[in-house]
């Protein structure tokens, strides 16, 4: 099947690129944000949210519209339990764990 759309044949960099296993810290203050007007009351046994997790960043993903989102397996924590998540992240999301500045995918 041809594919539809206003490209016009031209080549495309691929769209997804290994990194291997870098560190990153993920912001997730900015990728879970708190809703507006919030009113929920602190629970210790709760999940950990509101802080920068370590994680590490395998592949870079690139969306239909050009956003690069940073696949990265890090873990949640409550007070007895950890669990680990594998996800997509936005790299606005992510900065690298060794150093000031920001992680960039390959930019083929």
């Amino acid at each position: 099947m041809a594919r539809i759309g206003g490209d016009s044949g031209r080549p495309h960099r691929p769209a997804f690129v290994r990194v291997g296993h870098r560190a990153v810290l993920i912001d997730l203050n900015a990728l879970y944000p708190q809703t507006p007007h919030h009113s929920g009351t602190y629970h210790p046994d709760g999940l950990q949210i509101r802080k920068v997790a370590t994680g590490v960043l395998t592949e870079w993903g690139l969306s239909e519209w050009g956003e690069w989102y940073g696949k990265v397996t890090y873990t949640l924590s409550a007070r007895d339990r950890q669990e680990s998540v594998t996800h997509w992240v936005p790299a606005w999301a992510l900065r690298p764990a060794d150093g000031p500045g920001r992680v960039r995918p390959d930019r083929r």
